[in-house]
């Protein structure tokens, strides 16, 4: 077994105590950590290649994260969640349990698919291909099972159903489902969604939210119980 994998696997074990990211940034050049640290990291997680965690976001068990991955502020991935290429999700994220970002794709125009073959029989590459990076908005509930595939863009407030293959993007505050995804509904009216896109509560802090109390606590039923940006209050 190789140091490298030793250093892995033993990072992975502990749950990537931050006095282990420094050592893995300065020792191994593939990795780039960049881990708030409040963020919170369970056991059995993998992190390869270059990964920022946002302050207090959270990663359940098992959860990889392998490739140009981004999680914002708040956001929650919950067990065996695979994010794999270049991925970016925001702030206040739900991610469900068993939910895969597969941003990366095997080529299928040559004789054939598999990378080992091409590395270990052939001294050769087979480089991935893929249509784009995969970007995630803000408050944004991704259902288990849930799949989500290369140089899709799903908005901020969406909803994607559990099982769901999304293949292209969804619009903010769009819910989506099935094989490949479709749009069944809309969380709210296209009033209320304006409102929302244009107050961004996601960007503010801990305290503007908590003084924002009332707002979170109500059903949103017409514009007035969205505020206007400039009218809610501030830190």
């Amino acid at each position: 077994m190789s140091l490298d994998t030793i250093v892995e696997r033993s990072a992975s074990a502990l749950g990537y105590p931050p006095v282990t990211h420094g050592l893995l940034n300065r020792y191994f050049d593939a990795t780039e950590l960049e881990i708030a640290p409040s963020a919170r990291i369970s056991i059995g997680c993998l992190l390869r290649s270059r990964v920022d965690i946002g302050p207090y976001a959270r990663l359940s068990r098992g959860c990889i994260l392998d490739g140009d991955v981004s999680i914002g502020r708040r956001t929650n991935l919950e067990p065996d969640c695979d994010l794999v290429g270049e991925v970016e999700i925001g702030n206040f994220c739900a991610i469900a349990r068993e939910s895969t970002f597969q941003q990366t794709n095997h080529r299928i125009d040559q004789p054939s698919m598999q990378i080992r073959l091409y590395e270990e029989v052939l001294d050769s590459e087979l480089p991935p291909t893929a249509d784009g990076p995969i970007s995630v908005g803000s408050d944004v509930w991704i259902g288990t099972g849930a799949t989500v595939l290369s140089g899709v863009s799903i908005g901020d407030g969406a909803v994607v159903g559990a099982g769901a293959v999304v293949t292209r993007d969804v619009e903010p505050y769009a819910i989506v489902g099935g094989v490949p995804a479709d749009r069944i509904g809309w969380r709210f009216p296209p009033e209320i969604r304006s409102r929302l896109l244009e107050l961004e509560w996601w960007e503010w802090s801990d305290r503007r939210i908590r003084k924002n109390r009332a707002f979170f606590e109500r059903r949103l039923e017409d514009t007035g119980d969205v505020p206007f940006a400039r009218a809610a209050p501030i830190d």
